[in-house]
């Protein structure tokens, strides 16, 4: 009875499992102009990375066969096998309808079906007018042709088994024991694995063409984790505090600037330019921004000879926010992240893309998993020429629970730098100092409580830090080179600051290098910024246009604002010279801060919310449409 039970549920999964290979061999025929000229294997490879997320989807559609099997297997009742055999068609032509739907889709728009776009069936009319009559009988005779072979396939395949079990104590408990293993496994089947991290589309990403990687990915499971953030994100109104008009003009006063100029740090108009994202570097593992003594002694040694921004926020708490805020000069949002949501996504610029446009090779390293809050889509899809994550190295090499430790991940990205034609422009981000925090030396010290893990971390990474920069400056490419080290976000530390506040938000920005002038050695800087600044800041020390990076203000443009922004769950941290704000959506807003009066702390709130009022109705704005 078990084996029957589980043979059956087996075939229905390979079932989908094919449905999903059959429509994406449409998607991948139809697209093989684009796709065959980066070779042939392309088209192949991108059927095994669609495996993991076809996986998962197969997994949630089994759920409601999974019961039924379950009642097929004490009955003959043909009503029973009629109810499987419905849901198996009625799934799969919504599948189908929804792969044909989005070639049609891809083909106008070059993006994957999203949630949104299902508002415009509510206007047949528009949604018939933006679709070319031959796109549409491709379409319709795709649909009837594999709606045909469902249903052959589902008549030959499944069909009503002569055998059933007896309804005895003994099948019944056996029954249910299967049911419950077999339903924990499917459970673990949706999410991708017992591994820390959930799948994600990044998980089917594995090329520069653009067409091959969309192609692995499963339109059904796009579109239901689309729905998922945008019921997350998508309520605007939510942080609506005042008009939009008044909104608009308050932020616009915020990055007014007196007079475009920019302080100029870099000794040569063209320097190599190298990205060092470090993970969860709070401000307060360095004593030169008011933290802890003797941590990190190597970047202090950096600080010395470079120039250090001692006020600077991140512009949310996670990494999925952190690296667009630094690459995009994207704030981050209450809730969710701008990158995990696709269709939203391209219209974020990257400075990736003005820098290869300005003659520099570009490259970005991760010894983990870039699958991570959907960063992996983020980084190929601003095409950066090569792009290097943990399976893409050798096995041999060891690592931890994450990914490659800091020591080997520094040493190999020496290496690639070393052979990469200058100028360039090269990211590394690391992750030792992420939890579980298994760092390949001993614990120093004992002092940090429940965060003496994190702490040990750090001065295992400073020490890495140490050792590369030693080496750097041996290289024949240092002397023109700049690195701008900065943290992805912060950590709680055994001072414990409230995690809203603007002192758990405060992480380090250096800008370190033999092509720092040498008048700006040692300099530190306190205007008050956000990551989302830094991309404005290097392209104009680059000397290239800034105007896409509307988020963004340039720290070394004495005329810009002194204030910062940051985001936590439901809420938002404003910043201003000395005073500040934090504001909660389910509590009101708290302030803590030197700004005593009540006007003031009234000024703080409706800057702070104009900004999120703004930032959300840019964020919702900018989205494909079929118009």
């Amino acid at each position: 009875m078990a084996i029957r039970y589980i043979k059956n549920l087996l075939k229905v999964f390979v079932y989908y499992l094919f449905i999903f290979d059959v429509c994406r061999l449409c998607f991948l025929f139809y697209f093989s102009h684009e796709i065959m000229p980066d070779g042939l294997v392309n088209f192949f490879h991108a059927f095994w990375s669609a495996l993991h997320l076809d996986t998962s989807t197969a997994c949630y559609l089994l759920f409601v066969p999974l019961i039924i099997l379950l009642i097929e297997n004490f009955t003959q009742s043909k009503l029973v096998h009629f109810i499987l055999k419905g849901y198996l068609f009625i799934t799969s032509i919504l599948f189908i309808i929804l792969a044909i739907v989005e070639i049609a889709v891809y083909r106008e728009m070059h993006v994957k079906l999203y949630f949104n776009l299902l508002s415009h069936l509510s206007h047949p009319s528009e949604l018939v007018a933006s679709v070319s009559l031959g796109l549409m009988i491709t379409m319709l005779f795709l649909m009837a042709a594999l709606g045909a072979v469902v249903m052959s396939t589902i008549n030959k395949v499944f069909q009503a088994s002569k055998v059933y079990a007896e309804l005895t104590v003994g099948n019944i408990l056996q029954a249910g024991l299967v049911f419950i293993l077999t339903a924990g496994i499917l459970v673990a089947g949706c999410r991708g694995g017992l591994q820390p991290i959930p799948i994600n589309e990044g998980e089917s990403y594995f090329s520069r063409n653009q067409y091959a990687n969309d192609a692995a990915v499963n339109p059904l499971w796009t579109m239901v984790h689309s729905y998922i953030e945008n019921k997350l994100v998508l309520n605007g109104d939510a942080y609506k505090i005042m008009d939009d008009d008044q909104a608009q003009k308050i932020v616009s006063g915020l990055f007014q600037t007196q007079k475009d100029t920019t302080i100029h740090l870099f000794k040569t108009a063209k320097p190599n330019v190298c990205f060092l994202i470090l993970e969860s570097w709070s401000a307060d593992v360095i004593a030169s921004l008011g933290g802890y003594e003797g941590l990190t002694p190597n970047f202090e040694k950096l600080i010395k000879e470079g120039y250090l921004f001692t006020n600077i926020k991140p512009v949310g708490h996670v990494s999925d926010q952190g690296i667009p805020g630094i690459l995009s000069g994207y704030p981050a949002l209450p809730i969710g992240s701008a990158i995990n949501q696709p269709e939203r996504q391209i219209f974020l610029p990257c400075i990736n893309n003005e820098i290869q446009q300005a003659g520099y090779n570009s490259s970005f390293y991760f010894g983990g998993q870039l699958i991570y809050g959907n960063i992996k889509t983020y980084i190929y899809r601003n095409e950066f020429s090569k792009v290097v994550e943990q399976k893409d190295l050798p096995t041999s090499l060891p690592a931890g629970r994450l990914g490659i430790n800091d020591s080997l991940m520094l040493n190999l990205w020496m290496d690639s730098i070393s052979h990469m034609p200058s100028p360039f422009f090269t990211c590394l981000f690391t992750l030792s100092t992420h939890s579980p925090f298994d760092i390949p030396s001993a614990y120093t010290i004992d002092w940090g409580g429940a965060e003496n893990p994190y702490l040990n971390s750090v001065i295992y990474a400073d020490r890495q830090l140490g050792h590369f920069f030693e080496e750097a400056k041996k290289q024949p490419w240092f002397g023109n080179t700049v690195f701008v080290i900065v943290a992805d976000h912060s950590h709680n530390v055994p001072k414990n600051y409230a995690y809203c506040s603007p002192e758990y938000y405060h992480i380090p920005l250096l800008i370190y290098g033999g092509a720092l002038k040498d008048e700006y050695k040692g300099v530190k800087n306190n205007k008050l910024g956000s990551q989302a600044d830094i991309a404005s800041t290097i392209l104009n020390q680059l000397q290239l246009p800034d105007k896409r990076y509307s988020w963004s203000k340039n720290l070394m443009n004495p005329g810009t604002g002194n204030f910062a922004f940051y985001t936590f769950d439901e809420g938002f941290g404003y910043v201003e010279d000395s005073a500040h704000v934090t504001w909660n959506k389910k509590f009101t807003y708290l302030s803590t801060n030197t700004a005593n009066t009540a006007e003031r702390k009234d000024s703080l709130y409706k800057k702070g919310g104009a900004y999120l009022q703004v930032l959300m109705k840019d964020f919702l704005s900018n989205k494909r449409d079929l118009k």
